[in-house]
């Protein structure tokens, strides 16, 4: 195999694990993202479940005020009714006492129901903040993993594009701009060995004298069809 062939395809082998590695590595920020996104939904549920469970407590302390007020007002009604000269009075102060007991009935029915409400929305809000403390402990745990894995990425990252540098400097200036120039093209794969007379870059025959030279490994040369630079090794 020409020499610096040999470099070129080490060279490619290098750039497709420094894609492998970045893709990886740009993959993990995303599900930190992924994760902070489904924490803070959570939290906004859970948030809002509270929200709505105190603006129901505030409701039932208001109409429980208003209750006792109302039960105050009866028996200052009913006080009235031993001091009434009137047969007309009398009959508005129990027409009032009524109009007051069944605003009472009405608020005693509705503070009910709401305590009814407050049961479930307990229940609910107890239920949704299990969830958001399992989610918090799981995005730490994941966090603290990922964050980790990239740091390791990035180190691989570090001495793999140090070993790229070498190999660039070793290669010839003429023979890189080809290789980086099929590589543009060819998604990546600019250097493929030739197999039973095939390129298996774009499994095409190419022709038998063609074949011999790429065997010789004197020069590079590319193939006609999809023109990456063929190479030929004996270990088939």
């Amino acid at each position: 195999m020409h020499p610096q062939i040999s470099i070129l395809v080490k060279l490619q082998n290098m750039d497709l694990s420094i894609e492998k590695v970045e893709g990886s590595r740009e993959e993990y920020p995303q599900r930190i993202e992924l994760m902070k996104a489904e924490l803070e939904g959570r939290r906004k549920t859970t948030d809002a479940e509270r929200d709505k469970l105190e603006a129901l407590e505030k409701e039932r302390r208001v109409k429980e005020r208003g209750l006792e007020q109302e039960i105050e007002g009866i028996k200052k009604s009913e006080e009235r009714l031993q001091t009434v000269k009137t047969n007309r009075e009398y009959q508005a102060a129990l027409k009032e006492i009524a109009l007051a007991k069944e605003l009472i009935g009405k608020n005693e029915e509705d503070i009910l129901n709401i305590l009814e409400e407050l049961e479930v929305l307990r229940k609910e809000l107890k239920e949704k903040e299990k969830n958001l403390n399992v989610t918090c402990r799981e995005f730490e745990r994941e966090n603290k993993e990922l964050t980790e894995k990239l740091k390791k990425f990035e180190k691989q990252l570090s001495t793999k594009k140090k070993s790229r540098e070498k190999l660039l400097s070793e290669v010839d200036s003429e023979k890189l701009k080809m290789y980086e120039n099929i590589k543009d093209r060819r998604q990546g794969i600019a250097v493929v060995s030739v197999k039973d007379g095939s390129c298996q870059g774009c499994y095409m025959d190419i022709p038998p004298q063609l074949y011999n030279e790429v065997q010789k490994g004197t020069d590079l040369i590319a193939c006609p069809n999809c023109n990456r630079i063929l190479y030929w090794t004996n270990k088939q």
